[in-house]
């Protein structure tokens, strides 16, 4: 029923107006953004602290109740709690606007002690006010680590009044982007080092902690997070770019987040990517939880987000924070926690770190941890507590967008400051379970028996304080933690040791025989640099056959400063067991600087490794063929491309990885040969004066590439052999090859196929290669299309081509999501701004707004949820489920009630407006004449599964297909008109608008 666009677009009728065929489409669709759908709408006004907690609903199991509002509190964003357990806050008074012009700043730390124990604040004390777009700290060195727009300063009260008489500045010259990112979120980590969010700019260390000052030369940082040593205040960027969110879990991982991407983590960090300048990785950072469109969450109001589009789904996510505390059921003790203040709520995640690659899994599929009902709740960010107790900032404004994501018109008509005196913290706590009264550790005995409590929040601060002292003779206490029966303790007494300077080579081998996974990863990190001691490199090599991929990972980057040939060997074993993974060939290449070339002889030697003909395989190698090209040592690339002869007798697959692999990374080398290329290796060697050394290599090159277009011709070649030929073509004469392309882009070649084929075409990048990919659109697969249109898009050239194809109804325009019509409407060219004008001229389709005027007082008549459910039912649910009830061909609808009217109302009367591409309907035409129409579900070589209305499933063998091709609609046909009425639209808005 519904198309499930990519964005939803309101149209001029379904907002109230009629038809204007004058109105832009740039009009039609900024009406759907930057506020413009809810301007106009009444806003509540503010609730009582006991009122708004009554209008909070937790997931069953947890209770939650006031921990502090106003006027103890007002505007709090983030909370942090020091040696001594009490609260501090960032009262974050100068967002968004800032202060007025010649007024002092507005941002405060303040603290709010919980004096008697009681789970509530009994005072306010203003640590430090008149701070700069202050809006998150960390307890440190006895005083707070404060981020302050441009600055890191340290605060510290040295007379014993809670008011900071001490402030300093250890880190300026950041560059803030605005006031949501900036440089901000300290965290201690498990290995020492305090880590931040966004720390671009030229950096500059000031005073230590201390007030010494320091010697360090100033520090140009990317768009990147950063972290600093705090021994020596060195700093560097690290990977990711979070914004307003940054923690670290029981085990030391480190989560961070930007608004539509909730929980992200670090793959390798630039330390690590580093130590091989040869190899760009496939990624340093990736999303652990659904993100972007993917990230639903459950309001219970709704969301007055800045594109009507990301209802439902996570806009404004921030303060990712990981649980720390003893209490709860394990998933509770393994779950990341997600503020969503556009849409009045709190997700909750349960974390799975066992493989290489985490995974975010919701606690409840469809609900979240907290929603409110009140429209001022805003939380920002949550914490952990010294008593176990999960805290929750609620910053409590009107409104927390920032006025540069909104229109000048609409951005004047917001008072920005609503709000600002008020702000409440939440107490949360498991059903049942009991919190603990913290005691302050006094000695140093203390801080070491805070080493083995349950509390991960203590023990890190147990951690923290006696790696601050600084002391090496406190070792001697620390040591014996190592042998203690709680993982985390032992975990912590490694990286206390490590941040003292204290490991022993006996402490190494004994972390590296230890029982749990996160202690042998901690005891491989912080062992690496001992490798070359022979029981340290046995037990390393040993760990590469481990169970644990996590743990085989660690061990093959902490070979990286060996180069014997046992570390090698066991490389190479290591890359035939797990080489089918990028992340962990990426972590392997991190010690193959090197020794690629012989890593890959010695795999292609392999009675074992040959016969994998998995195309991951053929990555490995293709990985490292590219490496030895970017390197360019020589020896290494005679040695390494001799495999090419015909006396190596090597499988067409295996040459074509290694071909095209050299032919990537030549590109990268910065040689004394000048700029290398497979093009100019083959024709230096055609010349009568070549430059380069490797002229027997070239003809074994030129001899691969026509073997390869055969290949790709042949059917009854295998597949991963075909694929591997087809990327190889990508470096070889497009004109010469053409055959090999064309016959790859019909509609009866496997999707990997065409895959390879697309990204082949994509290194020619030419009239003619645009033209191909053009004129075989409806032969070209559902999940390979999306690559296909992405390569049409990169240059000006292929751009207007695909808008000629639209335009001459080739290519439906229905596959641009509105992103890129913005785009291509505000393009430079005004040629193709033009054109695009003209294509994109209505966001609904021509037919249907005589239909849509018809259908808009449905919008305001009364409505009857259950007649509704009866409509649904009738019309519907042949291809829409809704809570269960239904065929899942289509959308899912139960996620409506969090979309408006308007929007659903132009889905529904337009469902071939903008179709999502997985939900464009294909028709197959069989040999013996039967025709079906479906979604594609799956293809592969063997055959094509369409899922077809009433949810029928049909496989079809690739044999018995003549012909498919996309039909560019909606599988849901147009005309629904025709059997409802107006009032019963109105029904069925008002049931997939209903709330439980």
């Amino acid at each position: 029923m519904l198309s499930c666009p990519l964005i939803s677009v309101p149209d001029p009728v379904a907002i109230g107006q009629q038809p204007d065929q004058s109105q832009s489409a740039l009009e039609v669709i900024d009406s759907g953004r930057g506020g413009r759908h809810w301007i106009n709408e009444p806003t509540a006004a503010p609730r009582s602290p006991e009122a708004s907690l009554a209008a909070l609903e937790i997931e069953p199991g947890y209770e939650i109740s006031l921990y502090a509002a106003e006027p103890l509190v007002m505007d709090p964003v983030s909370m942090a709690f020091d040696q001594r357990g009490r609260m501090f806050v960032a009262e974050y008074g100068d967002y968004p606007i800032g202060p007025e012009p010649g007024k002092p700043f507005l941002s405060r730390i303040v603290m709010l002690p919980d004096d008697d124990g009681d789970g509530k604040a009994d005072r306010r004390v203003v640590f430090a006010e008149g701070l700069r777009f202050a809006h998150s700290m960390m307890a440190y060195k006895d005083g707070l680590l404060v981020a302050a727009q441009n600055e890191i300063l340290f605060l510290k009260d040295s007379d014993g009044d809670e008011i900071a008489d001490q402030r300093e500045v250890l880190f300026k010259g950041f560059t803030a982007a605005h006031p949501q990112m900036q440089i901000g979120n300290p965290v201690w980590g498990l290995d020492n080092w305090v880590y931040l969010n966004y720390g671009p700019g030229t950096i500059v260390a000031g005073l230590t902690a201390t007030g010494q000052a320091v010697d360090v030369a100033p520090v140009v940082l990317p768009r990147k997070d950063v972290r600093f040593d705090p021994r020596s205040l060195q700093i560097q960027a690290d990977s990711g770019m979070g914004q307003f969110g940054n923690t670290v879990d029981r085990w030391g991982n480190r989560f961070y987040c930007t608004n539509r991407n909730p929980i992200i983590t670090t793959a390798l960090p630039p330390a690590l990517l580093a130590r091989n300048p040869f190899h760009t990785a496939s990624e340093s950072f990736y999303d652990v939880a659904a993100s972007g469109g993917d990230s639903l969450v459950f309001p219970r109001v709704e969301m007055k987000s800045n594109y009507l589009s990301h209802a439902g789904t996570h806009t404004s996510a921030c303060g990712t924070t990981a649980y720390l505390g003893g209490l709860g059921e394990a998933g509770f003790q393994s779950s990341i926690f997600v503020c969503e203040p556009i849409g009045h709520l709190v997700t909750r995640s349960i974390v799975d770190t066992s493989e290489l690659r985490f995974i975010a899994s919701r606690a409840r599929p469809k609900a979240d941890f907290i929603a409110s009902t009140d429209t001022w709740f805003r939380p920002a960010s949550l914490a952990t507590g010294p008593d176990d107790a999960l805290y929750l900032a609620d910053m409590y404004r009107l409104w927390v967008e920032h006025p540069k994501f909104l229109p000048q018109e609409i951005a004047d008509q917001l008072d920005w400051r609503a709000g600002d005196d008020r702000g409440r913290i939440y107490r949360i706590v498991p059903t049942h379970d009991q919190t603990r009264a913290f005691e302050p550790a006094e000695t140093i005995e203390d801080a070491v028996a805070l080493l083995s409590d349950s509390n991960g929040w203590r023990q890190f601060l147990a951690q923290r304080l006696l790696v601050e002292n600084g002391d090496t003779g406190l070792a001697e206490h620390v040591r014996g933690k190592l042998d203690d029966d709680q993982a985390t303790t032992r975990l912590h007494a490694c990286w206390t040791l490590a941040g003292l300077n204290a490991l022993t080579q006996a402490d190494c081998i004994g972390l590296l025989a230890d029982s749990h996974p996160e202690c042998l990863i901690a005891g491989l990190k912080v062992c690496e640099s001992m490798i070359d001691e022979p029981a340290i490199l046995r037990r390393a090599v040993e760990l590469t056959r481990h169970s644990n991929p996590r743990v085989r990972c660690a061990a093959v980057i902490a070979l990286s400063g060996n180069q014997s040939d046992a570390a090698t060997h066991a490389l190479v074993q290591a890359a035939k067991r797990d080489g089918q993974q990028p992340m962990f060939v990426d972590a392997m290449m991190t010690s193959l600087s090197t020794r690629c070339g012989a890593v890959l002889e010695q795999l292609l030697h392999d009675p074992e490794f040959r016969p994998d003909d998995r195309i991951g395989a053929q990555h490995l190698i293709r990985t490292l063929a590219s490496c030895v090209g970017a390197r360019g040592d020589k020896a290494e690339v005679a040695s390494t491309l001799s495999l090419l002869n015909a006396e190596a007798a090597l499988e067409l697959r295996w040459q074509a990885a290694i071909v095209s692999g050299f032919g990537q990374g030549l590109p990268r080398y910065q040689g004394p040969l000048g700029r290398l290329s497979l093009r100019r290796l083959v024709s230096d060697a055609q010349s009568d004066s070549p430059q380069l050394p490797w002229l027997q290599s070239a003809d074994w090159i030129s001899q691969c590439m026509q073997q390869c277009s055969e290949c790709v011709l042949d059917p009854k070649q295998p597949l991963g052999q075909r694929v591997a030929a087809m990327k190889l073509l990508g470096f070889a004469d497009f004109n010469r090859n053409r055959q090999a392309f064309v016959s790859t882009l019909s509609s009866s070649t496997a999707p990997q196929l065409q895959l390879a084929c697309i990204d082949a075409l994509s290194a020619h990048a030419t009239p003619e290669t645009f033209d191909l990919i053009i004129d075989s659109w409806n032969q070209i697969g559902a999940s390979v299309r999306p690559t296909a249109l992405q390569l049409l898009l990169r240059r000006t050239s292929s751009l207007q081509k695909l808008l000629d194809a639209m335009q001459q109804g080739d290519i439906a325009h229905s596959m641009l999501s509105v992103d890129w019509r913005v785009r291509l409407l505000r393009h430079r060219d005004k040629q193709i701004a033009d054109q695009a004008a003209k294509l994109f001229g209505g966001a609904v389709s021509a037919n249907r707004q005589q239909v849509a005027a018809q259908y808009q007082p449905a919008l305001a008549l009364a409505a009857n949820a259950k007649r509704g459910q009866q409509v649904f039912g009738r019309v519907c649910a042949a291809c829409h489920v809704v809570d269960g009830d239904g065929k899942s061909v289509g959308p899912d609808l139960s996620d409506t009630r969090n979309r408006s009217s308007l929007a659903l109302l132009h889905d529904i009367l337009d469902p071939n407006g903008k179709v999502e591409p997985r939900f464009n309907s294909y028709t197959v035409l069989t040999v013996d004449g039967q025709v079906f129409t479906g979604l594609v579900e799956s293809e592969n070589e063997q055959s094509v599964v369409l899922r077809m209305s009433e949810g029928k499933r049909n496989v079809i063998g690739r044999a018995q297909i003549e012909r498919i091709h996309s039909n560019d609609l909606s599988l849901m046909p147009e005309g629904i008109e025709k059997d409802v009425t107006p009032q019963e639209m109105a029904d069925l808005l008002a049931f997939l608008k209903r709330r439980q």
